[in-house]
């Protein structure tokens, strides 16, 4: 062996020992990102903060509302302008349709009830009337229904109207006056009568209704 130059063995085990020192520094970097971006996402984010983990289009998701239904944590998420919403259930996340036709999210559009047959509507105003997106719950899973709800009067609301503890979308149209309502499914189970006018539709705007209001749809 020459002078001067170190045994091979020696060389191997400071290169091993090299990367291994290497390869412990990144590990506890990315540790460290990892558990600062688990922060992030658990941290409450106050109304109107930016999201750390979605994109509403071009731009951070902002949060735009929250409720409880049954004990789980339900968000409303838009960009700045109220537009490209997302409808964030614990870790599912489905796109808002109602923003896609162009209906805008504001703090007052996310409507929920819970028990039995919980339900969502997402609230989108439009130049004075409102375009609704039913979310349901089913066996644990939240489900978008594909047929929107739009109402003239501009009101959309959750009501159990039949009295059979599972609640029913009701809508106000204008052409003629009068209310419809549908079960969770889609089906139209009824109309009232006509009005002159919406303010004779009782409790309005808060639309009170009972079984014995509905009629066949004329």
């Amino acid at each position: 062996m020459s002078r001067g130059r170190a045994p091979r063995s020696v060389v191997v085990t400071a290169v091993v020992a090299a990367v291994v020192a290497l390869s412990a520094l990144v590990t506890v970097r990315l540790l460290r990102e990892d558990e600062a971006g688990a922060q992030l996402r658990s941290d409450a984010a106050p109304s109107g903060a930016a999201t750390t983990t979605i994109e509403c289009g071009d731009a951070p998701c902002q949060l735009v509302s929250r409720t409880n239904v049954n004990g789980e944590q339900i968000e409303l998420l838009a960009d700045p302008q109220g537009g490209n919403g997302r409808f964030q259930a614990g870790t599912d996340v489905m796109r808002v349709t109602v923003s896609a036709l162009g209906g805008r999210l504001d703090a007052s559009s996310l409507n929920c009830v819970g028990g039995a047959s919980p339900a969502c509507l997402v609230l989108g105003r439009q130049n004075g009337a409102m375009i609704a997106q039913l979310v349901v719950n089913r066996a644990g899973t939240w489900w978008s229904v594909d047929k929107p709800y739009y109402s003239s009067a501009g009101v959309v609301r959750l009501d159990d109207v039949t009295g059979d503890a599972a609640p029913e979308v009701v809508v106000v149209q204008t052409s003629p006056v009068q209310v419809r309502v549908f079960a969770l499914d889609g089906t139209a189970l009824g109309c009232t009568r006509r009005y002159t006018s919406v303010e004779k539709i009782r409790g309005w705007p808060d639309v009170r209704l009972s079984a014995s209001d509905l009629r066949a749809c004329g």
